[in-house]
């Protein structure tokens, strides 16, 4: 098989739509917070084992500190960071809320359901493109992936009349 080389400016795609970006990072939070969930309840547990590890110093001998001290300095950590991750998850549910507001306004037709389906099996439940395109009837990931970006620039077209259109994604 002979492979030969093409520059990138032969190959170079049409330019993406701004505004369908744009929707796309908007949607894009949600598996961002996913993840920082889960970092946060992986550091309460790291938090708990601290806590509860024993040291091979005596609590009652002056000026050392022993277990008590551990256990009362990461029982006060293991609460903040508890308090933090049910911030986190009431931050989450709004956003999901938010976006399947978002991803329902595009219930006009039969195909229009199925992209809203796919956008929200991925982005909103965290499911892959194979198990939404499963779930919503096509026979293949990519036809997923496809309705997804069909929908993103759906979307783009009336994202100024959404409540969200003031995204800014650096922030």
């Amino acid at each position: 098989m002979i492979r030969t080389w093409t520059s990138e400016s032969e190959n170079e795609k049409p330019p993406k739509n701004e505004k369908a970006q744009l929707v796309r990072a908007w949607f894009e939070r949600l598996p961002r917070m996913r993840a920082q969930i889960q970092q946060q309840e992986e550091r309460i547990v790291d938090l708990q084992c601290i806590a509860t590890a024993t040291t091979s110093s005596v609590s009652a001998a002056p000026g050392r500190s022993g277990t008590s001290d551990k256990v009362g300095n990461g029982g006060a950590a293991i609460v903040e960071a508890e308090e933090k991750l049910a911030a986190l998850k009431c931050e989450y549910v709004e956003m999901q809320k938010a976006a399947i507001d978002t991803a329902y306004l595009l219930n006009a037709d039969t195909a229009s359901i199925r992209r809203s389906k796919c956008i929200i099996l991925c982005y909103v439940e965290g499911k892959t493109r194979e198990q939404a395109a499963a779930e919503v009837g096509f026979a293949q990931a990519h036809t997923a992936s496809r309705a997804i970006t069909v929908g993103f620039e759906a979307l783009a077209e009336i994202w100024e009349a959404t409540p969200f259109c003031d995204f800014d994604e650096s922030a």
